[in-house]
C-alpha cells in the first residue's frame, strides 16, 4: 500500500488552500508519502489550462502522483452535468490521475463511467453517510445497480463508523472485489450536547482525534482486513484542518500512524 496525502488538510473553511501547491507537493513528500490527492481549492475546472500543466509538472518534479480528483459541483444528473463530468476527465488525463470520486442518477453514472473507460480511467463512490453508500449492504445494492467495471469503491471506514456500521476486516472482504481506493480520517464518538460546534449525527457527536484513540474507527480491523484481500493501492489521508496543530504537525502524525498500519 501507498500513502497519499489530500489537500484538505491545509483548507480553510472550503475556500482556499493555505500552501501553494508547491509547499504542498513539497510537504507531502518530505513527510514521505508518495500521492497527493487534490481538492476544488487547488485545482478544478475554472483553473486555467497552463496552470492545470504548471501543476502537473510541480508533482511531477516532486515524484509524486496524483492519486485522485472529486467533481465538486457535479452530480451526474443530466447534460449540463455530464458535460463538466467529462472536462474532469480532461483535467484528470493533464495531471495524469487514473481515479474520479463521482456520483448522481444510476443511469447518467453509467453513461460517464462509458465515457472515462475510453479514457483509461476508474470512476468511485465513497462509503459516506447520507449517501447511497452508507451502510454496507447499500453500498453492494449501489454498485450491482450501476453494474460497470470501471465503477468502483472508495473504502472510507470513518463514515461506516459514524453510520454505526461494522467498518473492518469482515466489511472489507465483503466489499472486497469492489475496493479501488482507501481513505483515512479519525472521528471521535463523544456523548451529544458536551462540547459546542461538533458534528452530530444518529445519537452521538463527533469530534477530531488520532487512529488508535478511544471511540475512534477501528483502522487495525479495516487494515487487517485490507492485508487478508491482498489490497496494495492507495491510502489517502483526508483528515481535514485543525485549530490545534500546523497541517504539516497533522500531516506528519496521520503518515506516522498509516505508516503502522499499512505495514
Amino acid at each position: 500500500m501507498k500513502l497519499s496525502l489530500s489537500g484538505r488538510m491545509f483548507e480553510v473553511d472550503y475556500q482556499y488552500c493555505e500552501l501553494s501547491m508547491e509547499d504542498f507537493a513539497t510537504t507531502a513528500k518530505d513527510i514521505g508519502y508518495q500521492g497527493v490527492e487534490l481538492r476544488k481549492t487547488q485545482v478544478s475546472l475554472d483553473t486555467p489550462s497552463k496552470d492545470v500543466i504548471r501543476i502537473a509538472r510541480i508533482i511531477e518534479k516532486a515524484g509524486l502522483e496524483v492519486t485522485c480528483v472529486t467533481t465538486r459541483g457535479v452530480s451526474l444528473k443530466d447534460q449540463e452535468n455530464f458535460g463538466r463530468f467529462k472536462k474532469y476527465v480532461g483535467l484528470a488525463e493533464t495531471l495524469g490521475c487514473k481515479l474520479i470520486k463521482t456520483g448522481g442518477d444510476v443511469p447518467w453514472v453509467r453513461k460517464a463511467a462509458d465515457y472515462a473507460a475510453e479514457h483509461g480511467i476508474t470512476l468511485a463512490g465513497n462509503t459516506h453517510i447520507k449517501t447511497p453508500f452508507e451502510t454496507v449492504s447499500s453500498t453492494l445494492e449501489r454498485l450491482r445497480t450501476i453494474d460497470r467495471e470501471n465503477y468502483r469503491l472508495i473504502y472510507d471506514p470513518a463514515n461506516l463508523f459514524m453510520a454505526q456500521e461494522d467498518h473492518g476486516a469482515k466489511t472489507v472482504a465483503k466489499l472486497a472485489d469492489s475496493i479501488c481506493y482507501v481513505t483515512v480520517q479519525c472521528p471521535q464518538r463523544v456523548p451529544l450536547n458536551q462540547e459546542e460546534g461538533l458534528f452530530e449525527y444518529k445519537g452521538f457527536d463527533y469530534r477530531q482525534a488520532l487512529p488508535g484513540e478511544a471511540n475512534t474507527p477501528d483502522f487495525v480491523s479495516a487494515f487487517r482486513g485490507l492485508h487478508q484481500i491482498g489490497y496494495d493501492g492507495w491510502v489517502s489521508v483526508i483528515e481535514p484542518k485543525r485549530e490545534a496543530m500546523t497541517g504539516t504537525q497533522l500531516a506528519r502524525l496521520f503518515y506516522e500512524s498509516c505508516l503502522r498500519l499499512i505495514t
